[in-house]
């Protein structure tokens, strides 16, 4: 199954050094999933491989079916508690 990518998701590969196979495994078998009730996307969280303990974090537009922004980070409970709290 090949994914699709916005121009900005691509920008995020290139500068965090990502490749799109990590990016796909995540969208194939998240370990979570997450919905924003404001923008109707999908947030998809799962494990980096290549980097230990990094979390790659892909929001996921079902209406433009494509991988719309990643986030590489360590501190994925922050984040993902952040868009909890302002109910998103």
């Amino acid at each position: 199954m090949h994914f699709k990518y916005s121009e900005h998701a691509k920008l995020k590969l290139r500068e965090r050094e990502i490749q799109e196979h990590e990016v796909e495994e995540i969208l194939r078998k998240p370990r979570e999933i997450l919905l924003d009730i404001e923008t109707g996307n999908l947030i998809m969280v799962g494990d980096r491989k290549s980097k230990q303990n990094h979390k790659l974090i892909v929001v996921y537009s079902r209406e433009k079916d494509k991988a719309i922004t990643i986030i590489d980070t360590s501190k994925t409970e922050i984040i993902i508690k952040k868009r909890k709290e302002i109910g998103r």
